[in-house]
């Protein structure tokens, strides 16, 4: 089926309006069940005319948006119409409709392998797609929701003026089109190109998900393990991640090929994307023996911290929620796949220590308490 509006055709209308709304939120869907959409992470957005365009609400989860959750917001000075509060990147999408008048329909994703090469140091990403040479331009990292990211992406359209997707570097994907159809395609299309560039020049071949190993749950203080065969030394490891971390109800352990590679090679993992630090934290150790100093504690369990490594194991991805758990280990597999990426090509872009607390204090005080309650 054909999307979107096609030529800059201004929307004026209360039906049209409603449509275009409707629009965004079937490719937020596509675009979450193809993998590229996770959460409330990432945004999409449709101009309406020369001066304003419709964009997707901050903290919500696409599963639960509406048609009046689309937030209308001035190109020029960013206000908004409404109670709903758009995308804290809002100043990045109108950039790009300013940069770009042809361009009608943007995908701001976080999608896994275009985001792992935007970890690289790279301004461009030179890699191909389906026998075509393709040039993926690469924005200069700023913090997520400031106009320093907003006009480094503006100067990255000008001096790319052809390319319809850049990558924003340590965040994500911008992905732009006349059509709906346009920057879908444009986003499947950098995921296909990036994997190859991990594959042939990283030697990163690793299948993105979450392979679970032994979950646990609290009930009523008691913890439930989802697996009657949980060994005892894998108890005794959730038994402190409760004991320690009083505000945790959920344990996802994650067992997947990025994630045991990491666990296995005995380091202290840095940042490498907004994502990690902001949902899993900013210093995650991974244990380099099974004793540990004292002999006796051995897994770095820290407040804040929302990933426990394992020796060889994996690593314990925690939560007040299932969905919280699930989405820590979604991202630390994301994380891993950079890590080993970075390793592999000797060179990459870490954030700052700084520029990671913040983005992880700004998460947990206000971020992840939208989120949970719009989404509920």
């Amino acid at each position: 089926m054909k999307l979107g509006f096609v030529g800059n055709m201004a929307i004026t209308t209360n039906e049209e309006l409603l449509e275009a709304r409707k629009l965004i939120i079937e490719v937020s869907r596509q675009l979450h069940d193809a993998g590229l959409l996770v959460r409330t992470w990432g945004n999409i957005s449709q101009r309406v005319d020369d001066n304003s365009f419709l964009i997707t609400p901050s903290g919500i989860k696409y599963e639960d948006l509406t048609p009046e959750m689309i937030v209308k917001v001035n190109i020029n000075d960013l206000s908004y119409e409404g109670d709903v509060l758009p995308s804290s990147e809002k100043a990045v999408h109108a950039a790009c409709y300013k940069a770009r008048p042809d361009v009608d329909f943007i995908v701001h994703t976080h999608q896994i392998y275009a985001s792992c090469v935007g970890t690289l140091g790279l301004k461009k990403v030179l890699t191909y797609y389906d026998d075509t040479d393709v040039v993926i331009p690469v924005a200069p990292y700023a913090l997520p929701g400031t106009e320093k990211l907003a006009t480094n992406v503006a100067e990255t359209i000008k001096k790319f003026p052809d390319a319809n997707g850049l990558i924003m570097a340590n965040h994500g994907t911008i992905c732009m089109g006349a059509t709906a159809d346009d920057a879908v395609f444009e986003a499947k299309k950098m995921e296909v190109a990036s994997r190859n560039f991990l594959v042939d020049v990283c030697k990163t071949d690793m299948t993105h998900g979450v392979c679970t190993g032994y979950n646990s749950h609290l009930e009523n203080g008691v913890i439930v393990y989802d697996s009657p065969d949980t060994p005892i030394r894998v108890k005794e490891i959730h038994e402190k991640i409760y004991k320690r971390r009083p505000d945790v109800k959920y344990i996802v352990h994650n067992k997947s090929e990025a994630v045991m590679t990491v666990s296995r090679r005995a380091s202290h993992m840095r940042p490498l994307l907004d994502d990690f630090a902001q949902l899993i934290g900013y210093s995650v150790k991974v244990p380099s023996n099974e004793h540990g100093k004292d002999g006796q504690s051995y897994h770095n369990i820290r407040k804040n911290v929302n990933a426990v490594f394992s020796l060889n194991d994996g690593a314990y991805c925690v939560g007040s929620t299932y969905d919280d758990a699930m989405a820590v280990a979604i991202v630390l597999d994301k994380g891993c796949i950079a890590y080993i990426a970075v390793m592999r090509n000797g060179e990459g872009h870490y954030l700052s220590f700084w520029e990671s607390y913040k983005m992880n204090r700004h998460y947990r005080k206000s971020y992840s308490k939208l989120a949970d309650k719009k989404g509920n």
